[in-house]
């Protein structure tokens, strides 16, 4: 990432402090573990490479499960002229995304609390799906109503897709913080 000190920032974000607290109450306003809450970073590069594997150019990158917005940060250096939407159940970690976006000055880019099963994407749309935690069945029903409601749409994703749209999906092996070579999968309709 060209922007070290913003790259300093991410890497400086404090998961064990406050991240910590909140992980415990949101865990009890929705009755889920905090485990669930899990956090790692993928390197911009990996990033980058699957990003530029997609062929369409989109309106507009969605990250789903934003965090911390990394993936964001890294899109608006890439291609800035095209917005960047992060969307997370995690308040904590979007407080702490848009501090960043404020303090280096960012535009473009977008971060908020919001639900996956509510959210409005486009057939325009490059989404990047960090489902990493996601149960394979629900996934599996997540990533069909977003494709069957959007059948252009691009998807980054840490899961694989189902049998009935794998003739559209490129797998990737790319580094990850959590391991050497982490599978991706990317639907693209072009």
């Amino acid at each position: 990432m060209k922007n070290k000190e913003l790259l300093k920032d991410l890497k400086g974000y404090d998961r064990f402090g406050k991240d910590k607290e909140i992980s415990k109450e949101i865990s009890k306003e929705i009755g889920v573990s905090e485990s669930v809450f899990t956090y790692g970073s993928t390197p911009y590069e990996t990033a980058s490479a699957l990003i530029k594997s997609v062929n369409k150019k989109p309106s507009r990158f969605v990250v789903v499960g934003t965090s911390i917005g990394w993936m964001n940060f890294y899109w608006n250096e890439i291609y800035p002229n095209i917005p960047s939407l992060g969307i997370d159940i995690h308040y904590g970690r979007i407080e702490f995304g848009n501090s960043l976006i404020k303090k280096h000055k960012l535009s473009n880019i977008e971060l908020k609390v919001d639900d996956l099963y509510k959210f409005s994407f486009k057939d325009t749309d490059l989404i990047w799906l960090s489902n990493c935690c996601f149960d394979t069945n629900e996934n599996a029903k997540i990533v069909n109503d977003i494709i069957a409601k959007n059948p252009n749409v691009s998807i980054i994703s840490y899961k694989p897709f189902d049998s009935s749209v794998r003739s559209k999906v490129t797998r990737h092996s790319l580094p990850v913080s959590w391991m050497p070579l982490q599978p991706f999968w990317v639907y693209d309709t072009k």
